[in-house]
């Protein structure tokens, strides 16, 4: 198919948001466009959102270039129709029925769902053939990451050129096969789901989970602060969509959290009232100015779980070494060793010689700081503390030891901070924050690559693209190593015994595949 602007219309059923947007995304490009919807005020509330943002590029004259319809009868014009309406199978269905008859072959008929199987609306469809998925992320004329969704019958020349379409939109297209949420709403689950458990524990409040997210991990929004703005109640269904797809998958159980906004009405920006309040002013994070120096030495253990720690006691400055009688006045002992590293009787080494005054940072990120303290002598002098994290982030996980005292911990709290990052204390719990938000991330990146839903590369690709993660799940996997990822998820499981922290057999592989290595 041609799908120059002189040859190809554009078809867009459905003006909201997203509707809108992709019908705006098309105009910005010249291509010429029919934008239906029946429903009252709709189309009027496209058209002053189109006009605005058009005039707004200076490309006013372009709105010249849209229909606006309220029959679909109006759209047999289109070589090429995008539906973005109501996420119900049964509603697209009935709408894909009737475009079969309206926009006979070859025109092209897509559907923008983000869960929904697109095999199933395309098969009251005379070709199916015809049919594919083109998922746009709101907004749409801003991200530049497109799903391509191959269907079950989806033909090779419709690919193409809804492929060819999404690069002439200046798009960054990726295909993927119909699987629930295809590649960035299932990746993307964990986070907010993992997030959801986190609170709902009691773990940590979601401020102090979105402060981790976008200060510890260099997500740009936090999950809470991102369903708000999404919708609390699109989250929601998105989840529950994927749950009962897969025929009730542990990964994607929704919670009960979710519910109970629903039942509330407090959806999250677009009600002034979600987990945060935006009734007077944007939610924000107070972050205190921190403390630039540091006064004497930090000493750091020899291990592997705390990756860059080293390098960045260097780079502000301080000598970090293994813990030795070298006469240094050291402030705080970090030790760097995870579960397979520790034994109690090394852990008894890391603490002999040093002021019995001094907090003990200690991995909590394969094992709890309860477990911690039965590997030694001295537990009140025990923190836990995000070790993966705590060298890249400004905010760092930390947790207390049931023996801990008010001392130890003031103690732990000023070298934190003093270290020029922000401690965030939270409840003592399988695998802190960061590293059960990103492994699960990683380990669903890695099941949807098993599952042929993506390649890595391409899951990576789209995970930036379409939701702006800082690093793609399966690049962050690497990078901390696979084996590690494998050790967390299964500390994770042993603690909870929930299929949902199954580590995928990929993974597995991988890990090993380190230590041939």
């Amino acid at each position: 198919m041609d799908i120059s602007t002189d040859n190809c219309t554009i078809g867009v059923v459905g003006a909201g948001t997203m509707g809108s947007g992709i019908a705006l995304a098309a105009l910005y490009k010249g291509y010429r466009v029919i934008l239906q919807d029946s429903f009252p005020g709709a189309l009027e509330k496209g058209r002053d959102y189109i006009e605005k943002f058009l005039a707004k590029k200076d490309l006013s004259a372009n709105a010249g270039l849209v229909t606006y319809a309220k029959e679909l009868a109006a759209l047999a014009p289109a070589n090429i129709v995008i539906e973005a309406i109501i996420e119900d199978l049964g509603v697209k269905q009935e709408l894909f029925r009737q475009l079969d008859q309206i926009c006979p072959p070859p025109a092209i008929l897509a559907s923008n769902t983000s869960t929904l199987a697109v095999t199933a609306i395309a098969s009251v469809v005379g070709q199916p053939g015809r049919v594919a998925g083109m998922h746009f992320f709101n907004p749409a004329p801003i991200l530049p990451l497109v799903e391509v969704v191959r269907a079950g019958e989806s033909a090779p020349e419709t690919l193409a050129a809804l492929v060819a379409l999404a690069e002439a939109l200046e798009k960054t297209p990726v295909v993927t096969g119909d699987t629930p949420g295809f590649i960035v709403n299932r990746v993307a689950r964990p986070y907010y789901g993992e997030a959801l458990r986190l609170l709902g524990e009691g773990v940590a409040s979601f401020e102090e989970i979105d402060l981790l997210a976008e200060q510890g991990a260099g997500f740009r929004m936090g999950p809470f602060r991102l369903m708000d703005l999404i919708g609390i109640d699109i989250n929601a269904t998105a989840m529950l969509s994927m749950y009962e797809q897969t025929h009730g998958e542990p990964r994607y159980r929704p919670h009960f959290l979710q519910m109970q906004k629903m039942q509330a009405g407090t959806l999250g920006r677009k009600t002034g009232r979600g987990f945060y309040s935006y009734e007077n002013s944007e939610a924000a994070v107070d972050i205190p100015e921190l403390v630039a120096t540091l006064q004497g030495a930090v000493l750091v253990s020899e291990g592997t779980w705390a990756p860059g720690l080293k390098d960045y006691m260097r780079k502000i400055g301080l000598e970090a070494d293994k813990v030795t009688p070298v006469g240094l006045a050291p402030r705080a002992v970090f030790v760097a060793a995870g579960r397979d590293e520790l034994l109690p009787e090394e852990t008894n080494v890391y603490l002999a010689g040093t002021d019995k005054s001094l907090p003990v940072f200690v991995p909590a990120v394969d094992m709890t700081v309860a477990e911690l303290t039965t590997l030694t002598d001295e537990p009140e002098r025990i923190v836990g503390y995000d070790s993966l994290f705590f060298a890249g982030g400004t905010a760092v996980t930390l947790t207390a030891s049931p023996m801990l005292t008010d001392e130890h911990r003031a103690r732990a709290d000023e070298t934190v901070r003093a270290l020029g990052k922000r401690p965030v204390w939270v409840k003592d719990s399988p695998g802190l924050v960061l590293p059960r938000i990103v492994f699960q991330l990683v380990n669903e990146a890695a099941f949807a690559h098993l599952e042929n839903v993506g390649e890595a590369d391409t899951i990576d690709l789209a995970m930036r693209l379409g939701v702006n993660y800082p690093k793609g799940p399966l690049a962050w996997g690497r990078e901390f190593g696979f084996s590690k990822v494998v050790a967390e998820l299964d500390h994770l499981y042993n603690e909870y015994r929930e299929d949902r922290y199954r580590a995928c057999v990929l993974l597995r592989r991988w890990a090993r595949l380190e230590e041939v290595k």
